[in-house]
């Protein structure tokens, strides 16, 4: 088990550019909008997209976009399930403008009436924690497609940043000021290897996500292993009362295919008490892809402010 650690060499770009130079690409610049808090109808999806080819996005002829709902709280609404994908619109290339560099342009947004009214929902059908998902083809005037079943991770994610789909999460409200600051961790239970987690009785700092319910903190995994791997970042969301640990993240520790930390698979998750931020548990799976000869872990612990 050994630390990961990336880095750039000069000539990246250059090899990245190499290996799409006949494909085409749908960058995101700039998320705006990205929650649906309950209630809210006026909330929205919406997000700056650059086109990119080879021929500096002349070969731009449409776009298409289609939304998907998953149904992550069978408790709660009456959704129905998790639907088939559904037809929103299309854009064609003259609704894209020019942008700073040259390439086409275009700020897409998806209200919260949008969505509903795509996948045939109404609000009192849908909870916190359910999702709705945008997925994006761009169509070339040779005759070429491109979306997120033929692009690449060199494309999706790095430089290109063109993942294609865009998932929007159903969201109960969650103060700024709230889930915020220093808390201190104890583990309920161990993960790989027998090993903590977190360090026991530390302290953790959480910050603001990009998402009104998203908050982040630094922290070393397994510390007790004593591998001396660098802090990784933990992420996860509030969202009415329970707390939703996101999928395939990193921890910087390998035995090979990576150790990574996930939802848990009986879909149990940690609590919090909403106007309360004073304690909130998580639960997740440690070792998601059964890395180091060992299967995964579902991985408790609580943390509580300082």
């Amino acid at each position: 088990m050994f630390a990961t650690s990336c880095t750039e060499e000069d000539n990246t770009i250059d090899q990245v550019f190499d290996g799409v130079s006949s494909g085409a690409v749908l960058r995101g610049i700039q998320t705006i909008s990205n929650e649906l808090p309950i209630g809210n109808d006026d909330a929205s999806f919406s997000i700056e997209l650059e086109y990119q080819d080879n021929q500096d996005g002349a070969l731009l002829e449409s776009m298409d976009i289609y939304i998907k709902y998953a149904d992550n709280s069978p408790d709660e609404g009456d959704s129905g399930g998790t639907q088939e994908e559904k037809f929103y619109g299309n854009v064609a290339a003259g609704q894209f403008t020019e942008g700073p560099f040259g390439l086409p342009r275009f700020t897409l947004t998806i209200t919260a009436a949008d969505f509903l009214a795509t996948t045939g929902l109404t609000s009192e059908q849908i909870f916190g924690g359910d999702t709705f998902t945008t997925r994006l083809e761009v169509f070339l005037t040779d005759g070429r497609r491109f979306s997120v079943d033929n692009a690449g991770g060199i494309i999706t994610g790095g430089f290109f940043n063109s993942p294609f789909q865009y998932t929007t999460p159903v969201v109960c409200p969650v103060l700024a000021e709230e889930f915020v600051g220093d808390y201190t961790v104890v583990n309920n239970s161990a993960g790989v290897l027998g090993f903590n987690v977190f360090e026991e009785g530390g302290t953790v700092t959480l910050v603001l996500g990009e998402t009104s319910v998203e908050r982040q903190f630094d922290f070393i995994f397994l510390p007790d292993a004593g591998v001396g791997q660098p802090a990784d970042t933990f992420i996860l969301n509030f969202v009415c009362n329970a707390t939703v640990v996101p999928a395939g993240q990193s921890t910087n520790l390998t035995c090979g295919t990576g150790l990574t930390i996930g939802p848990a698979p009986s879909g149990d998750q940690g609590s919090y008490t909403t106007g309360d931020d004073s304690v909130f548990s998580i639960i997740f799976t440690d070792n998601t892809q059964s890395d180091c000869g060992e299967g995964p872990k579902d991985v408790t612990a609580t943390f509580t402010k300082q």
